[in-house]
C-alpha cells in the first residue's frame, strides 16, 4: 500500500462490537484488512480461500489468532461480510501497536493471492515465533542494534545492506557478503573504545574485512531503533521479504522490556560525524600463538588515538565500505 499504514490505522475509529470494524486494505490484490478493536487495539484480518474446517484459537501473549470468524467490515464506506483468520493484538501494551503492525503486515503481505488455510497458518507460525521474544529478555544491547540499522539506512544501497546483514547474533560478522566483511562497534563513552571476540578481527581467506567504529551521543530529539527501521522500510520499494526480514530482526533482538517509551534515541548528525572505518589488521589483536587450549576470547581495545589513522571517516567512509 501506499500509504503508511501505521498512519491510517491511527485514522481508523474502533469498532462497534466484537466481529464489527472500520478497516483498511492492506494488500492491492488480496482482500486483507487492518481494523481497529473496541479497546483501540490493531486488528489484521486476512482473507482464507481454503475449505473451512475448525481449527482452535490461538493465544499468546501480545497475540490471539482466530480462524473461520465471520466479520463485518466497513471500507470506505462499502460493506462486508467475509470468513477471515483474525490476528489481533491482545495486550494493553498500547506502546507497541506499531511494532505489530508493521511485523505482522511483513509476515503476512507475502502471501499469495488465493492462500488456503495451511499457508495462512504457516505465516501465523513465524508470528508466534517472532512474538515469543517478547516474553524474553532481550538479546543485546539496542545501542548496538542503533548502529547497525544506522550503516544500513545510510548505506549506498539500503537494500542491499539489508540483505548482508546478518540473521542470526550468532553469526561470525554484523555484515557479510562475496568474501568481504564488517563487524560494527558502537559506544556511548567519550572514548572509542570496542569490545572484541577474537574471531571478529580475522576477515574472509582472500577478502576484506572492515570496522565500523561509532560513537553515540544520546538524544531526546534524535531518532530510535522504531525510527531507523521505518526509514529503512521506505527505501525497500516493495521487496517483500527483506521487509519481513527487517522487523523480524528488530523485534527478535529487542525482548520483553522493549516499548516505544524505553527505545533509546541518538543524535544522528553526531554518529555519522564521529564514525571511523578501519581495516580488521590494522585493530590491535592478541597473538597468534594462544595455548590451543584456549578459546572465545574477548578483549577490549581503545582506538580514540588511532582515529585519525582510520581509513576513512563519517558519512563517506560508511558507504565506502559497502560499495
Amino acid at each position: 500500500m501506499s500509504a503508511d499504514l501505521v498512519a491510517q490505522f491511527a485514522e481508523i475509529n474502533s469498532a462497534e462490537t466484537e466481529d464489527t470494524f472500520n478497516a483498511v486494505r492492506t494488500h492491492s490484490l488480496r482482500n486483507d484488512f487492518l481494523g481497529k478493536a473496541l479497546n483501540g487495539a490493531p486488528v489484521f484480518l486476512i482473507s482464507d480461500n481454503g475449505i473451512p474446517v475448525y481449527r482452535p484459537e490461538i493465544r499468546h501473549r501480545h497475540l490471539r489468532v482466530s480462524f473461520g470468524a465471520s466479520c463485518r467490515l466497513t471500507v470506505e464506506r462499502a460493506q462486508l461480510v467475509n470468513q477471515f483468520v483474525v490476528v489481533r493484538f491482545d495486550s494493553d501494551a498500547i506502546e507497541l501497536h506499531e511494532m505489530f503492525i508493521r511485523c505482522v503486515n511483513a509476515v503476512m503481505l507475502p502471501l499469495p493471492v488465493s492462500a488456503d488455510t495451511h499457508e495462512i497458518e504457516e505465516r501465523v507460525g513465524r508470528l508466534l515465533a517472532l512474538f515469543r521474544v517478547l516474553s524474553m529478555p532481550s538479546s543485546r544491547e539496542l545501542s548496538g542494534l542503533w548502529a547497525e540499522l544506522l550503516c544500513i539506512r545510510f548505506s549506498p544501497r539500503p537494500a542491499e545492506a539489508l540483505a548482508y546483514w546478518h540473521s542470526a547474533i550468532e553469526e561470525k560478522y554484523d555484515f557479510s557478503w562475496s568474501g568481504r566483511c564488517a563487524e560494527v562497534k558502537s559506544t556511548t563513552s567519550p572514548y572509542r573504545v570496542h569490545e572484541f571476540a577474537s574471531e571478529q578481527l580475522e576477515p574472509p581467506p582472500s577478502g576484506d574485512g572492515r570496522v565500523i567504529s561509532i560513537m553515540l551521543r544520546p538524544s531526546n530529539d534524535g531518532v530510535g531503533v522504531v525510527g531507523l527501521a521505518r526509514a529503512i522500510e521506505a527505501t525497500l520499494d516493495g521487496d517483500l521479504q527483506l521487509r519481513e526480514k527487517l522487523w523480524s530482526q528488530v523485534l527478535s533482538s529487542l525482548g520483553a522490556e522493549f516499548s516505544s517509551d524505553l527505545d533509546r534515541r541518538f543524535d544522528v548528525d553526531f554518529a555519522l560525524s564521529h564514525l571511523a572505518v578501519f581495516a580488521m589488521q590494522d585493530i590491535p589483536s592478541l597473538p597468534e600463538n594462544l595455548d590451543h587450549r584456549i578459546s572465545a576470547v574477548r578483549f577490549r581495545v581503545d582506538l580514540s588515538e588511532s582515529a585519525t589513522q582510520a581509513s576513512l571517516v563519517g558519512l563517506a567512509g560508511l558507504r565506502s565500505v559497502f560499495e
